[in-house]
């Protein structure tokens, strides 16, 4: 390393002092000037770690947490493009010598929750998904209720835009964000309810199958649970829909009352009777 380079990371060294001024400096002395995009994205991670934050007691896991919030609210079609830029700016810290560690590698751009299903209808156009009835008017709920908060989100992005600089505006990234994850949960309930395949639970007869509701008692704690077993996309343990795929599910699907099964969790082998079936 020259003398000169070395003298220039001195300087920049001295000029920033936490993560807000490292990002109003590389946005200023960027060869290419920044679009909005870039600068809106990694404003957003700078106010997410803390815009006053010393760079170097920046940590990797921090990072790979601001993955997950990342996945939560960025749809599939957007996500490379922004992650980029993020990732430009982290390299930026690295060879600024602002820290020692290579924070852009713990930037992985996670599959986001909100689209997954959508993506996998995509992959598999004749595809049926199974909802109970309920179910299935429970989507239409939700998607009357986004489409209903789209008036007024756009207004809130209109409000946001007009009030101060775009660059540094918080309320108007907020918005957008909302508005985003609004029409990637439309256009998901939108695919979801194309190809749904309303269940009758009645069609099991004395077996379980997907829709029936089974009370079963655990024999380690003799307690009573009541499940409704369902498709997972439409799981929903805290109103005791278990999804077919999941450990108790899985294990009762098919089965009789009196049948006894053994469920593997984290806690050890649990076995449950299966005492009703509707």
């Amino acid at each position: 390393m020259s003398k000169e380079t070395k003298v220039e990371e001195n300087d920049i060294k001295s000029e920033i002092d936490n993560l807000s001024a490292a990002f109003q400096y590389y946005v200023q002395s960027s060869s290419r000037k920044l679009n909005n995009t870039a600068q809106q994205e990694i404003g957003r991670m700078v106010r997410w770690l803390g815009a006053e934050r010393v760079v170097e007691t920046i940590t990797p896991s921090e990072i790979g947490l601001y993955s997950d919030e990342f996945a939560k609210r960025s749809s599939t079609t957007t996500s490379p493009q922004k992650v980029a830029h993020i990732k430009k700016f982290l390299a930026f810290l690295r060879t600024s010598e602002l820290t020692d560690s290579n924070l852009a590698s713990h930037l992985r751009m996670k599959k986001s929750n909100v689209g997954k299903i959508t993506k996998k209808l995509e992959d598999t156009k004749v595809e049926q998904i199974n909802l109970t009835e309920a179910g299935y008017k429970d989507y239409l709920k939700q998607l009357k209720d986004y489409k209903s908060e789209r008036p007024q989100l756009a207004d809130e992005v209109r409000r946001a835009a007009a009030d101060g600089d775009i660059r540094e505006n918080a309320p108007l990234d907020a918005a957008r964000e909302k508005i985003e994850m609004v029409n990637s949960k439309i256009f998901e309930i939108e695919a979801i309810l194309k190809v749904a395949n309303i269940i009758d639970n009645t069609s099991g007869g004395d077996r379980i199958v997907i829709g029936s509701k089974v009370s079963v008692k655990n024999h380690q704690n003799q307690n009573n649970y009541d499940y409704q077993l369902v498709e997972a996309n439409e799981a929903n343990p805290l109103l005791g829909k278990i999804s077919s795929v999941s450990p108790v599910g899985s294990a009762i699907l098919g089965r009789r009352i009196g049948d006894e099964v053994t469920v593997s969790t984290p806690g050890g082998e649990q076995i449950y009777t299966i005492d009703s079936i509707n």
